[in-house]
């Protein structure tokens, strides 16, 4: 039986990003995937002669210096072709479009036109955010564990108390919130719509539970760049992992991994039909959420991450349609990705009160037919809605309909253009994805505090770590990749 020096549970971007990291480092590497997909919740699938992207839709990370630019350098990869996006997005609410851009200057001309009234407070406001997401993204591209677990840990986090550290004390214990009190614009009910429905879709909460820092770090990150890449964000999962085969490490594909348990100095990965794999180290690619059902649970007593603890923590599901739409209906707009608001409900920003729009790139041939474009529909919802089996058919078609009548409404002949519907809710994330509850996005924030209560790539078991959504620095494809990247390093360090 081979043994492993490090195997990964889960082929999300920090699995593969961990693994592609340490096949550089000349580490013998297994990763392991319960699905026939790459890319967990920014993985795809093919239906039709169209290909849907699983969740998340939107590139980042490949300006210069970014998360994915300096990977591939590293790495020798070359980028999949992709196209830059200006602007990123559009937001639809009852009176008005914002052209979401990512051009600073362009974006600076935007507020002029939307929020006239208090242009210049909400201009100062962003030149606080780029001023502290510039900051944060020093301090995180450092790869620092956090929170520290161990001595080392804490010594590692030494060099970076430095004066621009020093500096962004005051945002790590203020919310946005307040924050917009300084600028006087929390009262102002336009621009914290839109400002909600951003930290939603980013950070999974809104400006009064959002820690200062985290929220800028995710707002300067669109500005950064944006792009859609050619065959979706799953191109990149293939280039990574196919990366790893090439240099001879091992990407078992429709292999779960069922229990992870210790025996000496290594540990044993039961599989499908009994089939174990040896390994001297772990990582956890597959969620918080999985671990005490994965881990012996001698082994998972050692842990840190409690199970009562964990259950009660706030995370979000997604209700999700892909479908195939005629490329005739969207003629009238250049913009790939759409956000739809319903201010008439603030606290609503989940279960269609904010929803997300992705299309296909109409030259895209990867994503869809001639004609057709491949989108995505996506909104934050409660999970336990879900699981009542009498309510759960009528819910979903309820849902399905409400999201399509909201984008016909500003679409005319969306609902007519439809093709190949396909809704899906927890339930469908935790039977393809193997999400425990079908909990995706990580933990919501909860206060200007909440961003201590993050879970470290360390779980506490020795030789045995975690990345992912549910870990520092937290959701979306760039946060993940980083957790990945610092599981690799801790590894390497150890």
């Amino acid at each position: 039986m081979e043994t492993y020096d490090t195997a990964i549970v889960g082929a999300g971007f920090g699995g593969l990003a961990a693994g592609a990291q340490l096949t550089k480092m000349g580490y013998k590497v297994a990763l392991f995937e319960a699905s026939n997909e790459l890319g967990g919740s920014a993985g795809k699938y093919e239906r039709g002669g169209y290909r849907f992207q699983s969740g998340a839709t939107l590139g980042m990370g490949f300006e210069e210096e970014g998360v994915f630019h300096s990977l591939y350098q590293t790495l020798g990869l070359k980028p999949p072709p992709m196209t830059l996006l200006n602007p990123i997005m559009d937001i639809h609410l009852p009176d008005r479009t914002i052209h979401y851009y990512r051009d600073r200057h362009q974006w600076y001309e935007e507020i002029d036109r939307q929020f006239p009234d208090v242009k210049e407070k909400v201009k100062a406001f962003y030149d606080e955010v780029f001023y502290v997401g510039a900051m944060v993204d020093r301090l995180v591209h450092q790869l620092p564990i956090f929170p520290p677990r161990t001595v080392k840990d804490w010594a590692g986090l030494f060099p970076l108390m430095n004066v621009p550290s020093v500096k962004m004390m005051p945002f790590l214990t203020q919310t946005i919130y307040r924050r917009l009190q300084k600028f006087g614009l929390h009262r102002h009910s336009l621009f914290i719509t839109f400002l909600n429905g951003e930290l939603m879709d980013s950070v999974q909460t809104n400006v009064e539970r959002c820690p200062a820092f985290l929220g800028y770090a995710a707002l300067q990150t669109f500005h950064k760049g944006a792009y859609a890449v050619q065959g979706g964000l799953a191109t990149i999962a293939e280039q990574l992992a196919e990366y790893m085969k090439r240099q001879g490490n091992d990407v078992f594909m429709r292999h779960p991994i069922y229990e992870v348990s210790q025996a000496g100095d290594l540990f044993n990965l039961k599989s499908k039909r009994e089939k174990v794999f040896r390994s001297e180290q772990v990582i956890m690619n597959n969620s918080v959420h999985n671990l005490h059902h994965t881990l012996f649970p001698r082994l998972a007593r050692q842990s840190y991450v409690r199970k009562e603890k964990e259950q009660s923590r706030e995370a979000w599901g997604a209700f999700i349609i892909h479908a195939g739409v005629k490329e005739e209906v969207f003629a009238n707009t250049e913009s790939l990705y759409h956000q739809f608001i319903d201010p008439a409900n603030p606290e609503g920003l989940h279960d269609g009160g904010q929803f997300l729009l992705s299309l296909s790139r109409p030259e895209d041939s990867f994503m869809a037919p001639e004609g057709m474009r491949s989108l995505t529909l996506s909104t934050h919802t409660d999970i336990a809605q879900w699981w009542m089996r009498e309510n759960y058919e009528s819910n979903k078609q309820l849902m399905t309909d409400r999201l399509i009548s909201i984008v016909n409404h500003y679409f005319p002949g969306f609902a007519e253009g439809l093709d190949l519907v396909l809704p899906g809710t927890p339930v469908t994330f935790q039977k393809w994805l193997k999400r425990h509850d079908g909990k995706v996005g990580g933990y919501a924030p909860t206060g200007k505090f909440s961003w201590l209560n993050s879970y470290s790539v360390r779980t506490g078991i020795p030789r045995l770590h975690q990345c992912g959504d549910t870990v520092f620095p937290g959701a979306g494809t760039l946060g993940v990749t980083l957790s990945g990247l610092m599981a690799a390093k801790l590894i390497s360090q150890d």
